[in-house]
């Protein structure tokens, strides 16, 4: 039986950071005429959700295949938890803007937990096709059983 690898906070928050990235990329993509032509061809609230769905998908499952491709070891919670950490800011700041201004928080609460859960989904979907992506690699097999474990290196020169 292989022991349970241990959670990368290295992983978790670079993650996070290639999350956060990329939908500022998409956001950035989107802007213009771009945005205006999907809401114009889906209407002002199918159009917000396309957009919306465009811009998660690329955030959290590219993210998550991203994290699954380039870090070591199986990786499932580090693409969970960094969705989590890059929905955060944007949830608090709804949460204040709603209260600032007074407006009923019902709505928003459900958009954020469907966020959330979406979110987390996607990314745990991505980084299992980056983990099959990356392949059997050494560290992999290593916790198999596969491989013997690593030589200790000696100190002594």
């Amino acid at each position: 039986m292989s022991k349970r690898k241990e959670l990368s906070y290295k992983w978790v928050i670079i993650g996070g950071g290639v999350i956060i990235s990329l939908y500022f990329v998409m956001r950035l993509l989107l802007l213009g005429g771009v945005e205006t032509s999907i809401v114009t061809s889906f209407g002002p609230e199918k159009g917000g959700l396309v957009l919306a769905g465009i811009v998660a998908f690329v955030s959290y499952f590219v993210g998550g295949i991203l994290i699954g491709i380039f870090s070591p070891g199986e990786t499932v919670k580090e693409p969970a938890l960094a969705t989590f950490m890059a929905i955060l800011p944007n949830a608090m700041h709804t949460i204040i803007w709603h209260l600032q201004y007074s407006y009923p928080l019902g709505g928003a609460l459900v958009g954020l937990a469907t966020t959330f859960v979406v979110g987390i989904l996607m990314a745990v979907a991505g980084a299992w096709i980056g983990e099959k992506v990356q392949g059997r690699t050494v560290e992999k097999l290593r916790e198999e059983g596969e491989l013997p474990p690593p030589k200790p290196s000696s100190d002594s020169n």
